[in-house]
């Protein structure tokens, strides 16, 4: 017995000594990063930082940190970030964030809000990003007014196997509400997006922090959003150049396309002439289609154009991660 003893008392003695030096590479690998970063010109510092969990888990806590990349414009900061792992499960982890944080893109600050938001990371050994999942009960994103407010949201980001550089991207929000208001007329409204996404280099947890990799081919099955009357429906695929330039057609489907128009032309968000143009352009369309109220057409990418039907709407948007 007095051997028995003294064999779970070693054991328990090597554990703890285990523990412990997981718990101090894991803190000095954070510490080591935002060092890093402050040596690269950004702003990186965080009040208090905590490693806990003994004896099967490693619990880092991080006190107010605050981010700031000056070649990309985008900043971050939170009251806390924790990171959940098991020290025998290093590869995955349970990343769970504040109520409250700010988001700051360009000189713009993103007010954002919610309840339950949490990420599970699961990465290979070499560090790549294998899977991502998140959740959140309610997502709320404000900024000078342009509000949305987003609920059971669930996003997923997966490498596709034996594709270094190909991922599935899936999100959904079972409800979405805006200054308009929400759905009504008893159908569901929400946000659906599916879609295949290439890369030009893998997704690693490096890669984080700059570069990042960038889209090189798009195919979307399907993004679906529904507020109010409105149905918007967009699927197809495109080519990303080096510089954020899409080349490719898509479908676009829209229902109570009207109201879409003027809430942009009243926002601001839409130029009275190019409104008018669309107007009266999208109302041939749709009489041609037998439905006033719906239009169906496709959406031209080209030469950093593009074009919706035989409309031209200026130049495209770029497809750059920041």
């Amino acid at each position: 017995m007095k051997r028995y003893m003294l064999v779970l008392i070693g054991a328990a003695v090597l554990w703890g000594g285990y523990w412990g030096v997981q718990a101090h590479t894991l803190r000095g690998e954070i510490q080591d990063w935002f060092e890093t970063r402050r040596a690269e010109g950004w702003v990186a510092d965080y009040d208090a930082l905590q490693v806990r969990g003994f004896p099967s888990r490693l619990d880092v806590t991080i006190a107010q940190p605050r981010l700031a990349d000056p070649d990309s414009g985008v900043s971050w900061e939170a009251p806390f970030l924790q990171i959940l792992g098991l020290s025998y499960k290093p590869d995955h982890v349970i990343v769970a964030f504040p109520d409250r944080q700010t988001v700051g893109v360009d000189g713009g600050a993103h007010e954002v809000t919610s309840d339950g938001l949490r990420a599970s990371l699961v990465t290979g050994q070499d560090g790549a990003l294998l899977r991502l999942n998140a959740e959140a009960e309610t997502l709320n994103i404000r900024r000078d007014g342009a509000d949305i407010a987003l609920a059971a949201v669930l996003a997923n980001f997966h490498r596709l196997e034996g594709q270094d550089t190909t991922y599935r991207l899936a999100i959904g929000a079972g409800a979405v509400a805006t200054p308009k208001g929400a759905l009504s007329r008893g159908r569901a409204n929400g946000l659906d997006i599916e879609g295949r996404f290439v890369f030009d280099s893998p997704w690693t947890l490096g890669a984080l922090a700059g570069p990042r990799p960038q889209p090189a081919s798009i195919d979307l099955a399907k993004a679906e959003y529904r507020l109010n009357d409105l149905d918007l429906q967009l699927a197809g695929r495109v080519e990303v150049d080096s510089l954020g330039r899409p080349d490719g057609r898509m479908t676009l489907r829209a229902e109570n396309w009207r109201n879409l128009l003027d809430h942009a032309r009243d926002s601001g968000n839409l130029p009275e002439a190019l409104a008018d143009t669309l107007i009266r352009g999208l109302t041939l369309a749709a009489g041609l289609n037998g439905r006033q109220d719906t239009i169906d057409l496709p959406l031209t990418l080209s030469g950093g154009e593009v074009s919706l039907g035989i409309i031209p709407l200026g130049k495209a948007p770029r497809i750059r991660l920041p």
